[in-house]
């Protein structure tokens, strides 16, 4: 039965099981490794199995991640092999269609964009019969707003808040095939009707969580695509009636991450040099007497600057703190230091690494149960395959007629 076909009831059963997985597994979500073995992994006995990884096996499970690899863990703790197994299944979903991204405008988009607005085109054609107007929210340069308003024969408004990316979008090919408007989307969502249809190709966290809301008030269907969970003014709390646990901005942050050789947005490669470099800079900056928590240590500083030479990272990070350079005997002693704890870091990620998967379905199906309890008719779907962008679970629902 593929995706299209599957009736509501198989929706919330995902939904419960992924809400009790994620709820087995609060412990870990919550337990950033740090330098020394986390609690969790003590706790649950996983520290031989982990930590005597050597390192050939474990470049290949960061590359498929533990869930994909479940069936050839045989040797791991019987706990872990349970979680991946379960995380595998309430994670998998029928293949995504596939659109022709050569009828896609090109400009100021690239070929993978283009495959994705191809691709979410053909999502939302079935949706169409009924609707009266289509709203892209958040619709950057208007890509997907003009391609819609082009091949969908139906008046598509964009709703952006960025009013510099509103004034490109008007002036970009097939402008006037689509209306733009510069608003924030906040204020804006009102406005929406029972006859709307609401879509949004990579919303990021308050933004999706704010249309889908509104479209539940207003009876609009949806069609959203989410992006960044933890792009967000403090933490979530569900939408729908079922609670799970706290899901903090930093537990969010999870569901952006994803294994493989490409990942989200940098190659594997990239990514793990920039996670040494970011510890490194961590225990620089706490043997030069400046406490630092994790995730504290690149404030005020670009992140993709991790993903250069770490002196160039410590010069960056001391001078935007006002602070006088470190020796470069202390650099060098804390950046051996670093090399040692993420090579063991390394193994402790691999379980928090496989559940970001899971909370960005929680997420979405938390989204849809939303839907679901004010009358609409939802489903998860894939938008376009993970090659395109692993940010691919779309959030359908159908307004009540």
């Amino acid at each position: 039965m593929s995706a299209a076909q599957r009736p509501a009831s198989d929706r919330a059963e995902r939904f419960a099981q992924t809400t009790s997985v994620l709820r087995e597994t609060s412990d870990i979500v919550a337990e950033r490794p740090a330098a020394e073995t986390p609690t969790w992994v003590k706790a649950r006995g996983w520290t031989a199995f982990l930590e005597g990884l050597d390192d050939e096996r474990l470049d290949a499970l960061e590359r498929t991640g533990l869930a994909a690899a479940a069936d050839d863990l045989a040797d791991a703790p019987p706990g872990l092999r349970a979680i991946a197994t379960a995380t595998r299944d309430v994670t998998s979903f029928d293949a995504a269609l596939v659109g022709d991204g050569l009828v896609v405008d090109p400009q100021r988009a690239s070929i993978r964009k283009r495959s994705q607005v191809a691709a979410f085109a053909e999502l939302v054609r079935p949706l169409l019969p009924g609707i009266g107007r289509v709203i892209d929210v958040g619709s950057g340069h208007g890509h997907l707003t003009r391609h819609l308003a082009r091949q969908l024969d139906v008046p598509v408004e964009g709703w952006e808040i960025d009013e510099g990316r509103v004034a490109v979008a008007t002036t970009l090919p097939a402008a006037d095939a689509a209306t733009f408007r510069g608003l924030d989307v906040r204020d804006a969502l009102g406005e929406l009707r029972p006859d709307d249809l609401v879509i949004g190709l990579h919303a990021c966290g308050e933004l999706a969580d704010n249309a889908i809301r509104a479209a539940a008030r207003a009876g609009s269907s949806v069609a959203i695509v989410g992006c960044c969970l933890q792009k967000r003014r403090g933490d979530r709390r569900p939408s729908s009636s079922v609670d799970v646990l706290p899901l903090t901005r930093e537990v969010l942050g999870l569901g952006n991450v994803a294994p493989g050789e490409r990942g989200v947005e940098e190659p594997l490669a990239v990514r793990l040099r920039s996670r040494e470099n970011r510890i490194a800079l961590r225990l620089i900056l706490q043997a030069s007497g400046v406490p630092t928590l994790a995730g504290e240590e690149m404030r005020g500083i670009n992140r993709r600057r991790a993903v250069g030479s770490l002196d160039e990272l410590v010069a960056a990070c001391f001078t935007k703190r006002g602070l006088p350079l470190p020796s470069p005997s202390l650099v060098d002693a804390q950046a051996v230091a670093a090399a040692r704890i993420h090579a063991r870091r390394r193994r402790w990620e691999l379980p928090r690494t496989m559940l970001g998967r899971l909370i960005e379905v929680w997420v979405a199906g938390d989204r849809a149960e939303l839907l679901s309890e004010a009358g609409q008719t939802s489903e998860l779907r894939l938008a376009f395959d993970a090659a395109e962008s692993p940010r691919n679970l779309a959030v359908i629902a159908r307004r009540a007629r």
